[in-house]
């Protein structure tokens, strides 16, 4: 027979305060990589460089990622999906109106792009390589993306600024794409205007779903 032991309060504790550590050890980790590769690019980075920079062994790297593609697919999954979700939600807090809203998001979209544009391609083109894997998340973190811009235009509808000609679902799926084309364009062709498309996405965002 086995005996099972109830864990004390102390037991939980500890097992918290590990947590907590193996947390901020991934924190370090994913900061320190996402330092190195804006400063000096993706395929120049060495697990060495990110371990060093992070203050960690690279045995320690290891117990975390099994590999620097590893740790760019977790850093994709992560800015590219959970950092937009963040970015409309804050949105959706900060500003009165789903106009101020669209110009918000989209204006952090350009700066990202601006700020970390290498960085930015090689995690597009992860998640692009990540939809051929069995185990892709990808379906899944686009459902959720289409969520988070369909509850913007749900409180839209709300606020009485969003046209209700269109579904919810529909129009938070709409921008998704659109905004989906443009940066697959990019990612493919280098010359490719990305900023002037997505300012003529925001645009027709604003002048297709709201009220005039």
């Amino acid at each position: 027979m086995t005996t099972v032991t109830a864990i004390k309060p102390a037991d939980e504790a500890s097992l918290s305060r590990r947590e907590q550590r193996k947390m901020e050890v991934r924190g370090r980790i994913n900061e320190a990589a996402l330092a190195l590769f804006s400063a000096k690019g993706v395929e120049l980075t060495t697990v060495e460089e990110i371990c060093e920079s992070a203050e960690v062994a690279r045995k320690t790297f290891y117990n975390y990622y099994s590999s620097k593609q590893d740790l760019i697919r977790e850093l994709s999954d992560s800015m590219l999906y959970d950092e937009t979700s963040n970015v409309i939600e804050l949105a959706l807090e900060k500003y009165g109106s789903t106009r101020e809203r669209v110009e918000y998001i989209y204006g952090v979209m350009i700066d990202n792009l601006q700020r970390y544009e290498e960085l930015e391609r090689c995690l597009v083109h992860q998640a692009l390589l990540d939809l051929s894997s069995e185990n892709s998340q990808i379906g899944q973190r686009l459902g959720d993306l289409n969520a988070a811009f369909s509850e913007l235009v749900r409180d839209g509808l709300r606020l009485g600024d969003v046209s209700e000609s269109y579904s919810v679902e529909f129009i938070g799926e709409m921008i998704v794409g659109l905004i989906n084309a443009t940066i697959i364009n990019w990612v493919h062709d280098p010359s490719y205007p990305v900023f002037d498309r997505i300012e003529e996405v925001k645009r027709l965002t604003l002048a297709s779903f709201l009220k005039h």
